[in-house]
Formats: structure tokens, C-alpha cells, sequence
């Protein structure tokens, strides 16, 4: 797969997953959105920009890291991104990880983001 195609993979494995959980999903129609998806649930929205780590990335003691850019800015502003999905394919699922302004992550399943690890309850205002 190209760098696209498994951006898409990543949205739609998110999707399933949160379908599968009880939430609306909607996703824009192109692709200049700043975010890649709404979750609704109970009359609350939340906007994903959702990630692909894929297992080849460069690994330093185990801890993968993730860029967290915009095209042309530093990070996703918090009015545009409530929330990142990181698929991460050595583990075979998504970091929910709320958007602070953070332009890196750096994720390993036992480490600072171990509880957000495939938990959906993680998403609420």
C-alpha cells in the first residue's frame, strides 16, 4: 500500500471500530477537511484526525513517534481536531489521544498512552 492508501485503510478500520461501539460516523467528501471524521453519540460531536504508524517506522527502545502536523502549521488547532485515532499496526489497533496542541507522540502499548489504547470511553467533552 502507498502512504495514501493506508491513511484510508486507517479511517476505515476507525470507522468500523467506532460503528461497532455505538457511535454516528460521518466523514467529508474531500479531502481538504482538517479532520477526517465526526463521531456522534448522544447528541455530542467529535472531530478525529486519524494516523497511521505503521510496524517498519523507526523504533528507539521500543517507542514509536508520530508527527502530529498540519500541512504549513506546527499541529492541529483544537478548534479543528478534538481528538487523534493512531492506527498502529504492530498492535493492531488505535490510540485515542485527545488533541492538546501536541505536534509529536511518542506511543508504546506499556507506556504514557497505554490506557488509551483501543478505549473508546476515552471520547467525551
Amino acid at each position: 500500500m502507498n502512504n495514501n492508501q493506508k491513511g484510508c485503510y486507517a479511517e476505515y478500520l476507525f470507522a468500523t471500530a467506532a460503528i461497532e461501539k455505538g457511535y454516528n460516523v460521518s466523514m467529508p467528501l474531500l479531502d481538504k477537511s482538517k479532520y477526517d471524521c465526526i463521531l456522534e453519540k448522544d447528541g455530542d460531536l467529535f472531530k478525529f484526525q486519524i494516523k497511521f504508524m505503521g510496524k517498519d517506522r523507526f523504533k528507539h527502545g521500543g517507542i514509536m513517534q508520530i508527527n502530529l502536523r498540519r500541512v504549513g502549521a506546527r499541529n492541529y488547532n483544537l478548534s479543528d481536531v478534538d481528538f487523534f485515532a493512531i492506527w498502529h499496526e504492530e498492535y493492531n489497533g488505535f490510540f485515542i489521544i485527545r488533541n492538546e496542541g501536541q505536534h509529536t507522540l511518542k506511543l508504546n502499548i506499556n507506556g504514557k498512552y497505554k490506557e488509551n489504547f483501543n478505549n473508546f470511553t476515552l471520547i467525551h467533552r
